[in-house]
């Protein structure tokens, strides 16, 4: 086997594991052991990527690199947070985030890495989204292990989560729609079908903030066609819109919805209608609430690595500062400033590219409580820092493309 090669497989395996969340998968349908064995050899393989790299890497990311730093920030603190506020936590699985941040700023500092790392990002985040269209179809729930015997309300997809997968469906829409470049009729066709189905997969997650965050990385990835009489046709269009969303329950009476996905349906009319007090946010308010009088208690350092996690804080930002404090909470919010003050900054064609990616992740923080933890996450955060920083050499290249 070809040194490259190896190298390639060092990283490109464990992102793909992790992108279809295979640990929990296997865990489930096949073998818990497996699966473990599995996650250490992942991060064995990120290992052996670093050292295959550390002497003959290419030029790093500033804005990859604070990734880094934050990770060294939070867990020095939060660790010690941790031992004085006596909050056990596994260190050894709190940590994997860390390994995949190391590993991808050394593995992504080559062009060429980061070319292979969007064509297979680009494959994978398709087959996972068809995944969830085809196991929502089927009745599939992965908590049961298997078909259910009632209707799946929303689709959950490789990750058992609804919002997760809406995520997901929404970076896989921003990548098809500007990695692929159809150079014929058949071609177009085709990226038509495929915008359709991430579309579809994220629909029938039935996610309030992921149609919400879709419509702004619509406006972005089209921001071409806002001028002139076509803005002004747009702004004429906002109120056909708008009344669209407030007789939504009227449009979808004859639709055979059950359960939580009539209560997204109303969702967005309260949210339209400006009835904020009738919103169902499923008790997050509540629990975000519940987890501010433990910050509120330890503002400053915190109160141990993953303490959010176990008190189900279901916001990624609360829980840092609830983890490691208010200095790391700062240092965190100043990275991603810096992500989007870089990213605004970059060329035209860049620009449009991250933003929505960007956008979304940083919007589903305030729902989710893994978006640092989820190491496809992180790896997708180290892939803007660098698309944010090589945007020229890129475009020069003309490599971020998929043609036929």
């Amino acid at each position: 086997m070809k040194l490259k090669t190896l190298i390639h497989i060092c990283f490109l395996l464990p992102f793909v594991f992790t992108l279809f969340n295979a640990q929990v998968l296997i865990s489930i349908l096949v073998y818990d052991v497996y699966a473990q064995i599995m996650a250490y050899a992942n991060l064995g393989l990120l290992v052996l990527g670093v050292i295959l790299l550390f002497k003959n890497h290419g030029e790093f990311s500033r804005t990859a690199k604070m990734w880094i730093i934050f990770f060294i920030l939070y867990f020095t603190i939060g660790m010690t947070a941790g031992i004085i506020h006596d909050h056990p936590s596994n260190i050894i699985v709190s940590i994997i985030p860390l390994f995949y941040v190391v590993g991808f700023y050394y593995y992504l500092s080559f062009s060429e890495n980061r070319v292979l790392f969007e064509k297979v990002a680009f494959i994978c985040l398709i087959i996972v989204c068809l995944l969830c269209i085809h196991w929502y179809n089927i009745n599939f729930d992965l908590d049961k292990g298997g078909v259910h015997i009632y209707t799946v309300d929303r689709a959950q997809g490789v990750y058992g989560d609804a919002n997760n997968m809406a995520l997901t469906s929404i970076i896989a829409f921003v990548f098809v729609y500007k990695i692929f470049q159809p150079k014929n009729k058949m071609l177009y066709i085709l990226k038509l079908a495929l915008l359709f189905a991430m579309f579809y997969s994220l629909f029938v997650t039935f996610s309030n903030t992921g149609f919400m965050v879709l419509i702004v990385s619509l406006v972005m990835l089209n921001h071409n066609f806002f001028k002139g009489i076509r803005l002004l046709i747009g702004i004429i269009l906002i109120p056909v819109l708008y009344i669209f969303l407030l007789n939504l329950n009227n449009l979808t009476a004859d639709l055979d919805l059950v359960g939580q996905q009539r209560d997204k349906i109303n969702n967005i009319v309260n949210i339209v209608s400006l009835n904020f007090d009738k919103v169902d946010d499923s008790g997050r308010n509540e629990l975000v609430a519940k987890l501010l009088t433990y910050v509120y208690e330890n503002p400053f350092f915190g109160n141990g690595v993953d303490f959010a996690i176990s008190k189900h804080g279901h916001n990624t930002i609360i829980g840092v500062w609830a983890d490691a404090g208010l200095f790391v909470l700062l240092f965190f919010l100043g990275m991603l400033f810096t992500y989007f003050v870089r990213a605004i900054k970059s060329s035209t064609e860049t620009r449009f590219f991250v933003l929505p990616l960007l956008i979304a992740m940083c919007i589903f923080m305030l729902s989710l409580q893994t978006i640092i933890n989820q190491p496809y996450l992180i790896a997708f955060f180290m892939y803007i820092g660098y698309k944010i920083d090589f945007a020229q050499e890129n475009e020069e290249e003309d490599v971020t493309q998929i043609e036929e």
